[in-house]
């Protein structure tokens, strides 16, 4: 048995109606969105929203994290991927598990050197 979708084709035309205008979603067109009657009624939040919107595959523009400097947040498991290229190997997988400021030192180290 299929399950029933809680969103309407109202709100699917909506939504894709909003990524067509904007020409991609954001966590703040879905907020507004989410206020809508429409949305509102269906109890239906901005996160909802956005989630379905990816299910629909229409683009939608992450907000970049970023740290107190700035700069854009980069997790461990990407800091142990860029330091598995500069030594061209792989299965380093566990180095994540490591503190970030000693990943950080040996990727300088590896990338100084090159």
């Amino acid at each position: 048995m299929a399950i029933k979708s809680k969103y309407t084709p109202e709100m699917v035309a909506a939504i894709e109606e909003a990524a067509r205008v904007h020409g991609a979603l954001s966590f703040e067109i879905c907020n507004d969105l989410a206020a809508t009657p429409l949305f509102d009624n269906a109890d239906i939040s901005a996160r909802g929203i956005a989630a379905k919107a990816r299910t629909l595959n229409l683009p939608y523009d992450v907000k970049v994290r970023t740290t107190k400097t700035g700069e854009r947040v980069i997790r461990k498991d990407e800091i142990v991927v860029k330091i598995e290229d500069a030594l061209g190997v792989k299965g380093l997988a566990s180095l994540a598990k490591a503190e970030k400021p000693a990943l950080r030192k040996l990727l300088q180290a590896l990338t100084e050197d090159a």
